[in-house]
């Protein structure tokens, strides 16, 4: 598996370079831009340093994840595994989430980008094989199980990763095509 560095800047919109409490969970995406490359949604969480000033905290947007996996299935590393990454924040959290993660999720867990070519959310195979690599690595890497592995959805009820949310019995599917070997 190929992983390609390219780390985002230091600034408080992507990169607030905060530690990562321990791993206790890793939380897949879909990037909500269909059709763009891993490179573009990287270069999107880069430009969000150059957010003017003077406005409202809620009108700032706060967005990263630690890796975003493309529509060809090549893998860009945005932050590092012991960086906080802005990828699920939210009002309100789950009682999964906050059971068993934290009332801040975004301290304890990475986050996956991946990129699909419509709006339905539906992923490429070569998309899929290389979360598929990437999570059982990082799995391996901080002793996580299945169950540690999570939706977007599943923090927040944000329909995200949309295929995943409305098609349940896939996303079971590509779990158990993760954990198989």
């Amino acid at each position: 598996m190929n992983i390609e560095k390219r780390l985002l800047s230091k600034n408080e919109f992507s990169r607030p370079g905060l530690y990562l409490k321990p791993v206790k969970g890793i939380v897949i995406h879909w990037i909500g831009n269909p059709g763009t490359s891993a490179i573009a949604n990287r270069n999107y969480f880069e430009s969000l340093k150059n957010q003017p000033p003077g406005k409202k905290p809620s009108e700032y947007t706060f967005a990263s994840a630690h890796f975003i996996i493309g529509l060809r299935g090549e893998i860009i590393q945005c932050l590092l595994e012991d960086e906080v990454a802005y990828h699920v924040g939210a009002i309100r959290y789950t009682d999964l989430a906050l059971e068993k993660l934290s009332d801040y999720p975004n301290n304890c867990t990475l986050g996956i980008e991946l990129c699909h070519p419509s709006w339905e959310g539906n992923f490429f195979d070569d998309t899929l094989e290389s979360a598929r690599e990437l999570i059982l690595e990082l799995s391996k890497r901080y002793k996580l199980k299945r169950d540690n592995i999570y939706r977007h959805y599943d923090i927040t009820e944000k329909e995200c990763p949309r295929y995943f949310v409305r098609n349940k019995n896939e996303w079971e599917n590509f779990l158990v095509n993760v954990f198989k070997s």
